[in-house]
C-alpha cells in the first residue's frame, strides 16, 4: 500500500472509531427525552418568574414607544399640531410609567407580587401576538 493510502485508512478508521453508530448505539442527535431546563423550571414553578422578568426587560426597555402609540390615538386631521402635541405629553408620561413599571418588575422578578406574577400594566400593541395577515376568503 502507498503511504497516501495508508493515511486515508487511517483517517477513516480513526473518525469512524467516535460515532455512535460504530458503537451500536443510537444518534444523540435523535434522542427527544425531556429537556433538562424545562424540567427544572417546572419543577420549581420558574416559568412566571422569568416571564415577569421578560416583561419587565420589555418594558424597562420599549417603554418609549408609548410615544408614537399616543401619537396615532390622538391624531386628528382637523387639528395637527395640537394633537401632535397631545399626543407627546401623553405618550412621554405612559412612557415614564411603563419605564418604572418595568424597571420594577425586573429587579422584583423573583418575587410573586402582584398576586402570581401578574402584568401591571396591560402589553403593549407593538408586541401582542396578532396575525401577520388576514386569512383569505376561500382560506
Amino acid at each position: 500500500m502507498t503511504r497516501r493510502r495508508l493515511w486515508v485508512t487511517g483517517l477513516i478508521l480513526a473518525l469512524s472509531i467516535g460515532t455512535p453508530r460504530a458503537w451500536g448505539l443510537e444518534d444523540p442527535g435523535s434522542y427527544r427525552g425531556p429537556d433538562r431546563v424545562d424540567e427544572a423550571l417546572g419543577r420549581y414553578n420558574l416559568h412566571p418568574s422569568f416571564q415577569k422578568l421578560g416583561r419587565g426587560l420589555s418594558n424597562f426597555l420599549a417603554g418609549w414607544m408609548e410615544v408614537p402609540l399616543a401619537w396615532d390615538k390622538n391624531y386628528a386631521p382637523s387639528d395637527t399640531a395640537g394633537s401632535l402635541i397631545t399626543g407627546t405629553f401623553y405618550g412621554l408620561v405612559k412612557g415614564v410609567v411603563r419605564t418604572g413599571v418595568g424597571a420594577y418588575e425586573t429587579v422584583t422578578f423573583f418575587l410573586p407580587y402582584p398576586e402570581n406574577f401578574a402584568p401591571i400594566l396591560p402589553t403593549l400593541p407593538y408586541f401582542q401576538k396578532t396575525a401577520k395577515r388576514r386569512p383569505l376568503p376561500l382560506e
